[in-house]
């Protein structure tokens, strides 16, 4: 087992963590890996007000963190604008940290939203235009991940990409130009995600992009939520720990027995996957 601390840490976002849709189960894109699904659970808040009084019960409900996300345009953006000063007012009144899933926002929106008070931007890197043409529906290019990356990392706090392993139909195809931009970019934190519905990945062909991820970026490396059901979710966290992860998002007991039988100071934190205490 290869560590780079001799520690993991064990993330259990709920409830600590209030996920919240600005655009209900709306969705310009309908991912086939998705359908709005995801969606569907979150506390839904498609007015400033709603987002306002979302922030409210996420602090009396005792949550640190609101993770404000949503449906995304054919163009790959969270439709935020007109929620920003709910955004700035929400925090004002709570103190509550915020994380977004904002997809390819402009400058001056980034802007606005730094200065309302976001703390860490989360953006999926999606590697291959073949992919985010045909499979996502999208109208974007790889060039605008490139300049997302850049705009984001001066503007946040937190810059926290994800890649999510076979998103093309369970294929290993743009994962590793994935990587590669993120590495350029160099960000705080990334988190690896494998998809769970319809086609996956073949699991040896995750573990060379999640090897490969390892040994390109510098930054916390984490398994976030998304990484298959029953027996290949135990095998995804192995792989993680024995890959030298800094981070598992809700591990099961299986993989906490083995870090400690490998010797590995375990933390756990009520957050999200990206973040390290204080963070």
């Amino acid at each position: 087992m290869k560590t780079r601390s001799g520690r993991i840490f064990f993330y259990r976002p709920s409830p600590s963590v209030v996920p919240v849709s600005i655009t209900g189960a709306r969705c310009e894109l309908d991912c086939p890996h998705c359908r709005g699904r995801y969606l569907s659970g979150m506390a839904k808040a498609s007015m400033p007000t709603d987002l306002i009084r979302a922030f409210i019960a996420a602090r009396k409900s005792g949550a640190t963190r609101v993770l404000i996300t949503g449906g995304f345009t054919r163009s790959g953006r969270l439709p935020v604008e007109n929620m920003i000063s709910a955004i700035e007012e929400g925090k004002r009144r709570t103190g509550i940290k915020v994380s977004m899933h904002g997809g390819l926002l402009d400058k001056v929106t980034m802007d606005r939203l730094a200065k309302a008070g976001v703390d860490t931007l989360l953006l999926d890197i999606i590697g291959s235009q073949h992919a985010v043409t045909c499979h996502l529906g999208g109208e974007w290019s790889l060039k605008d991940y490139e300049e997302a990356l850049l705009n984001a990392k001066s503007r946040f706090p937190l810059l926290a990409p994800h890649v999510l392993i076979g998103i093309e139909q369970g294929r290993v195809i743009g994962e590793y130009r994935a990587v590669d931009m993120i590495a350029e970019a160099n960000p705080g934190a990334c988190a690896i995600l494998v998809l769970t519905d319809g086609e996956t990945p073949d699991p040896a062909e995750a573990q060379k992009v999640m090897g490969y991820a390892r040994e390109r970026l510098k930054s916390h490396l984490t398994l976030g939520c998304m990484r298959g059901r029953g027996r290949p979710r135990i095998i995804y966290e192995r792989m993680a720990l024995d890959l030298g992860f800094d981070g598992i998002a809700n591990p099961s007991q299986e993989t906490l027995d083995y870090a400690k039988g490998a010797g590995l100071e375990v933390l756990f934190v009520d957050d999200c996957c990206v973040h390290t205490p204080g963070i």
